[in-house]
């Protein structure tokens, strides 16, 4: 771009701080310092809203055949004098506003070859080179390693790149995954997004893995108002299956009620729900040994206590067992001796379905006890030989903090998280305290979805668990808009900034989505969903 230049050189008496130099029309900015870790380039103080340079904004660095990625961290004002004495009072005007600028720091991301390939960089682009707002070009190599589960776009600051959807990969998903933002900020939006690109999977037949969704607001099966659910997504409703405790829910076209059966349920499923003494603990774990595997009807027998104080027992112990253990049953009237649809729960899901169980109005302490037989009856099952073509298992935990806190007593899920990945069997857990979550279990997480999160030690916790270095995006992860996310997954070579998609404008484009179109992903990349 051509420039004009104006220069008035120093005369008699005159300072060289004197001297100005106005370029006029030119947008292109300089590196100008600092390191292979962080590159420093200036724009003008004061820029067009449309030129605003923003935190989290991606900008190119075009220099001998590469072209360097950067991520801006941060924006300084500076000027071109020691002391930045450029801001003293002169009268009622600021001294010499020719020579201020913005300062902009920002971390390299890596660097695109002249065919194409992104690595990581081990070197720093030249002084002076040129930098420019990193535009679709730069971004082609991304279409390459996303995956195959459709979330949303890529988001450069705060424009969209829409020819670069963000998608997450199933192949990762029994690698454990974290969805954490403060309320508002689009937790269930995001769940019912990725439920939904998982169904349009298990539809096609090209599904990986299955999905466990426990929903305990009733706002993922049919929403509320003008809030749609996943049984509004009609063309893909064979990648879904529906149960419910809800009568009412479970009397509509393809949601069926759900029942647990008597011996589905262990006492290790009840252990979770109270806090016991050790005399407790050891009568609860001496119930299967004395009663077997009829344990809870025998129990619940007038001579079932009886029989407790017979095998060394004391009474006062399991009449404590016996009530709780009643009062469960009470609540969860899901529960009989009859039928259980836990045989076709785990038959949906190792055929890679989307099954969603509508729990509404229920206590935390029975969606508790629901989620706890669930989950153990599907890595006993994924724990036995695998049957031929059976997918890997993703379960989902609301607020779940209460099961993989620093001081919960939830050995089952600390299992999972541990060792679940070894039979296909990946948690992902949503809250908004990732805070209160066991550091050494959030470490075994791979995939991290994080939204707005203004608790700075909620972000600390992250950034010490992740397997990608997320502790430059503080300022970023604090400013994010609702729907806004950052995602870090191993199969992606940096954080990504993206732009969740809306559920209810992506279900209309699912909708109208042609089903003879090319598979979702291939070399070229997606068909994106334009908002």
């Amino acid at each position: 771009m051509a420039t004009t230049q104006e220069e008035r050189q120093p005369g008699m008496g005159e300072s060289m701080l004197s001297r100005k130099v106005i370029v006029k029309g030119d947008t292109t900015y300089k590196i100008v310092s600092k390191s292979v870790t962080e590159y420093h380039f200036t724009v003008p103080y004061i820029l067009p809203d449309e030129e605003r340079v923003e935190v989290g904004q991606i900008f190119s660095i075009k220099d001998q055949g590469l072209t360097f990625l950067a991520r801006v961290l941060n924006i300084e004002h500076s000027s071109n004098y020691d002391g930045h004495w450029d801001t003293t009072m002169k009268g009622t005007q600021i001294f010499d506003q020719d020579q201020i600028f913005n300062r902009v720091i920002a971390e390299p991301l890596g660097c695109i070859s002249e065919t194409g390939g992104f690595k990581k960089t081990r070197t720093l682009p030249t002084k002076f080179a040129p930098v420019a707002r990193a535009e679709i070009n730069e971004f082609k190599f991304l279409r390459q390693v996303m995956g195959d589960i459709e979330i949303g776009y890529l988001r450069n600051g705060s424009r969209l790149v829409k020819d670069i959807p963000v998608a997450l990969h199933s192949e990762a998903m029994d690698h454990h995954m974290g969805v954490f933002a403060t309320t508002g900020m689009g937790k269930s939006n995001f769940m019912k997004v990725f439920a939904a690109s998982c169904m349009r999977l298990a539809a096609r037949g090209e599904s990986k893995f299955g999905l466990l969704i426990v929903d305990p607001h009733g706002e993922y099966l049919k929403g509320k108002g003008p809030v749609k659910g996943l049984v509004h997504l009609k063309k893909y409703a064979d990648g879904l299956v529906c149960y419910s405790t809800d009568k009412n829910n479970a009397s509509d076209p393809g949601v069926e009620e759900l029942m647990i059966g008597l011996k589905d349920i262990e006492p290790s499923d009840v252990a979770l729900l109270y806090d016991w003494s050790p005399a407790q603990k050891d009568a609860l774990e001496a119930i299967s040994r004395i009663f077997g595997r009829d344990w809870l009807s025998d129990l619940n027998r007038p001579e079932g206590i009886s029989k407790m104080v017979s095998e060394n027992i004391n009474e006062k112990t399991a009449g404590v067992l016996s009530k709780r253990i009643k009062n469960v049953l009470d609540k969860n009237r899901y529960i009989n001796d009859i039928r259980s649809s836990i045989p076709n729960i785990l038959a949906n899901i190792q055929d890679g379905k989307v099954v969603l169980v509508d729990i509404p109005r229920m206590s935390d302490r029975s969606e508790l006890f629901l989620l706890s037989v669930l989950s153990r009856c599907i890595l006993d099952a994924y724990k036995e030989e695998a049957r031929p073509a059976r997918k890997n298992c993703l379960i989902t935990i609301e607020e779940a903090q209460r099961v993989l806190g620093s001081e919960s007593n939830t050995v089952r899920f600390e299992t999972i998280a541990r060792e679940g990945r070894k039979f296909g069997v990946g948690l992902c857990a949503i809250t908004q305290q990732p805070k209160l979550l066991d550091k050494q279990l959030l470490s075994q997480f791979n995939t991290l979805v994080v939204m707005g999160l203004g608790d700075r030690n909620d972000r600390s916790q992250l950034e010490e668990s992740a397997k990608q270095d997320l502790s430059s995006m503080d300022v970023e992860i604090q400013t994010l808009e609702k729907g806004e996310a950052v995602i870090s997954t191993l199969n992606i070579p940096f954080p990504i900034p993206a732009k969740i998609h809306r559920y209810e404008r992506y279900l209309e484009k699912l909708q109208e989505e042609d089903r003879s179109e090319d598979k979702l992903i291939n070399k070229v990349g997606f068909r994106p969903v334009v908002d």
